[in-house]
C-alpha cells in the first residue's frame, strides 16, 4: 500500500519558521502595572492609596473626644469591640477643612503597628491606577505634605494624589504621647 498523498514537510517547516519570526518582529504591547487603590476626597481634592491597607469603609460613627490629644485625632469609636482612633489628616497635608456632609466616611486602615480610621469627605470607590503614569508631586504642594505623597496622576478632569500611607502611618505626628 502506497500513500500518494503526503505532507511536504519542508514547506510546513518553512511556513512555521516565517510565522515564528513574524511573531517576534511584531511589537508586543507591554502590560502596564496597575495598582488597586481606594479613591477619596480630602480638602476638596482627590487622593488614593493601595487597597491592601484599607480594611473597610464605614459611615462616621459617634466619636468620643479625648482630652489632651493631638489635633489630628478627632476622637475614638468602637468598631465591633475594638477601640479605634479617628484621624483627620487634612491639617497634616495642609489642606482646607470644609465642613463634613452626609457623604463623609472613615476608611479603617491597618498599619503594621496599629489600626486607625482616616476621616474623608467622601469615598469615591476602588480603581486600578496605572503605576507608570504617576508623575512626581508638583513643587507647589507644601513640602511637609509632599513627604506623604508618592506621586500624582492626571485623570479625567482632575488630578489624583497617591498617598504614601505606610509613611503616613509611621509619622511621629500620629504617635500619642502619655
Amino acid at each position: 500500500m502506497s500513500d500518494t498523498t503526503g505532507y511536504d514537510i519542508r514547506s510546513i517547516l518553512t511556513e512555521m519558521r516565517q510565522e515564528y519570526w513574524q511573531g517576534l518582529s511584531e511589537k508586543t504591547e507591554v502590560q502596564e502595572e496597575l495598582i488597586e487603590c481606594i479613591t477619596f476626597t480630602l480638602g476638596g481634592e482627590e487622593f488614593a492609596f493601595e487597597t491592601g491597607y484599607a480594611a473597610e469603609v464605614i459611615r462616621v460613627p459617634k466619636l468620643v473626644k479625648l482630652p489632651g490629644n493631638s489635633t489630628l485625632i478627632i476622637g475614638v469609636f468602637n468598631l465591633r469591640g475594638e477601640i479605634i482612633a479617628a484621624m483627620d489628616i487634612r491639617p497634616m497635608l495642609r489642606l482646607p477643612e470644609p465642613a463634613l456632609t452626609r457623604s463623609a466616611r472613615i476608611i479603617v486602615v491597618k498599619g503594621k503597628n496599629f489600626t486607625t480610621g482616616i476621616l474623608t469627605e467622601a469615598v469615591l470607590g476602588v480603581q486600578a491606577l496605572p503605576l507608570g503614569q504617576f508623575e512626581p508631586v508638583v513643587k507647589s504642594v507644601d513640602s511637609s505634605a509632599r513627604e506623604f505623597l508618592r506621586g500624582q496622576i492626571q485623570r479625567g478632569n482632575g488630578m489624583t494624589m497617591l498617598l504614601d500611607i505606610a509613611r503616613l502611618l509611621d509619622s511621629p505626628a500620629l504617635v500619642v504621647s502619655n
